[in-house]
């Protein structure tokens, strides 16, 4: 297979396709969509003109989860996904967890910081304190089963590091560091030693860094 990724750096959904691809070993080129996501140019290659956008073998596909679970369905090695189906639907369940409420409620302090957050510290406030509730509540759904830090790595477990950081570095921007629950930073601290999660997460940060220090103000 030829597997192309179009992304950008602080994008955490496009992270957690990188690092099921290092994971997996699998070669694969990372470019940015060309003319930018969105843009006519770019829609010839991925139609939903969205990132992370993929190819394989000239083939497009769009969204992050299906990406992750197609490049489990045809590199099974080392498994990510259980075989058990109550199980597999647990991973699908975080999956969506993860995009709709903690990358969601993270992604809600962007505004803040293209703006002067300095003036606005209650909005401040309530999007850290909606993060933590995220984490809170993630804390609460995947105690009775422990998906997450489980036996091996998951799609669950490697889907939000990069989005956890992001809201760290986020919050340390703005003053106001993110409490997360000690088992959820503990697994965090866990997963991040993984080698493709690492070299993720160091790209991340560098993206990040750039991108807020064109929001900074004297």
């Amino acid at each position: 297979m030829k597997i192309v990724l179009y992304g950008i750096g602080v994008s955490a959904f496009v992270a957690k396709v990188r690092i099921v691809l290092d994971h997996k070993g699998l070669p694969f080129e990372e470019v940015p969509p060309p003319g930018g996501y969105g843009s006519a140019e770019y829609r010839v290659r991925v139609p939903a003109g969205s990132v992370p956008g993929m190819t394989v073998d000239g083939t497009p596909l769009h969204d992050s989860n299906a990406m992750m679970e197609f490049l489990d369905e045809v590199a099974p090695e080392p498994p990510l996904m259980p075989v058990e189906p109550l199980a597999r639907a647990r991973i699908r369940a975080l999956l969506g967890f993860h995009d709709t409420r903690v990358e969601a409620a993270v992604r809600a302090l962007f505004p803040l910081v293209k703006r002067d957050w300095r003036g606005e510290p209650e909005a401040l406030e309530a999007a850290c304190a909606g993060i933590e509730a995220a984490l809170e509540r993630l804390d609460e759904i995947d105690a009775p089963a422990r998906v997450l830090a489980g036996e091996g790595p998951t799609l669950a477990d490697l889907a939000y590091p990069c989005t956890l950081q992001m809201g760290a570095m986020l919050g340390a921007e703005m003053g106001r560091p993110l409490v997360l629950p000690p088992r959820i930073e503990d697994w965090a601290a866990q997963v991040s030693t993984l080698p493709a999660v690492a070299r993720s997460l160091a790209i991340h940060a560098q993206a990040m860094e750039g991108w807020m220090a064109g929001f900074r103000r004297a």
